[in-house]
């Protein structure tokens, strides 16, 4: 299948040095809006829709992670360039290392948002019998599109954040406008479980410990404190980076799992620190 139209976006001079950009599961390639306007001007930047997810929801694909990386290959020579950088969030974060593990691509510096890095496996309150249930996407059956907008106008607390309007376009991305007025996601509700799955039975451990560049992993930590509360995910963290002196572990506190949208400037910092070094 072809690259499908407006499934990705370039912004940029292309004599720069690439960085592409993966969303994480459920996700689109405007989650990295803020990012974008920081990096612009040091990078060309290609964001992607991955296969299943935004304007590339009907790409065919079985979801595997072999099939993500051949799209991201297929991408690449759509674009008629090299890959140097690639960043990853969240689920992205597991394709970006696949994508670097690959030798069809020559990518020089690896970045991992807050995903990647520790196995949902060793999640305390997650087992092989409740996974699928605890991982399920919501029940959006008959949902109208305006209450996604209500929901995030009274819970996400973005109203004093600068990068509010950012925000909300990015989540309001992940929705079919054109079934309006019902609030239908562009990723299914099968595909996503079918992610679910690779993202469980993903051992990031044994895939970084391949890594032969230089990566940094920003984990993002809700409170002012890495304390018990995230005492399985500092275990992981710490045998990833201690089994692979090529990995540095950074963590960001005060910031929710979205740190590419609630602290781009701080991530932007890390980012360009990282593939300038």
């Amino acid at each position: 299948m072809e690259i499908i139209k407006d499934s990705y976006f370039t912004i940029g001079v292309q004599e720069k040095p690439s960085l592409v950009l993966i969303h994480g599961l459920a996700s689109n390639k405007f989650t990295w809006n803020a990012i974008i306007e920081i990096l612009k001007d040091d990078y060309y930047l290609i964001a992607v829709d991955l296969p299943g997810h935004g304007l590339n929801s009907i790409y065919e694909t079985d979801f595997s992670y072999s099939s993500m990386v051949d799209y991201l290959f297929k991408l690449q020579s759509h674009l008629g360039i090299s890959f140097q950088y690639i960043a990853g969030h969240s689920y992205g974060a597991s394709i970006s290392t696949m994508t670097a593990l690959d030798k069809r691509f020559k990518i020089k510096k690896l970045a991992l948002l807050d995903g990647g890095v520790v196995p949902l496996k060793s999640s305390p309150d997650m087992n092989d019998d409740n996974y699928m249930f605890k991982l399920a996407p919501p029940d959006f059956t008959n949902r109208k599109f305006e209450s996604i907008s209500e929901f995030i106008d009274n819970n996400l607390s973005i109203t004093s954040n600068p990068y509010s309007d950012q925000i909300k376009h990015a989540i309001l991305s992940n929705f079919d406008h054109a079934k309006k007025p019902f609030l239908v996601p562009f990723l299914e509700r099968k595909n996503h479980l079918k992610i679910v799955d690779y993202l469980w039975n993903y051992n990031p451990e044994f895939n970084l410990s391949k890594i032969r560049i230089p990566t940094l992993g920003l984990m993002a930590c809700k409170f002012d404190t890495i304390d018990e509360r995230s005492s399985h995910r500092c275990h992981h963290a710490s045998l990833v980076s201690d089994n692979n002196n090529l990995i540095n572990i950074t963590w960001v506190l005060n910031t929710p799992h979205d740190l590419q949208l609630y602290a781009p400037k701080l991530v932007s910092r890390k980012l360009i620190a990282h593939f300038k070094s």
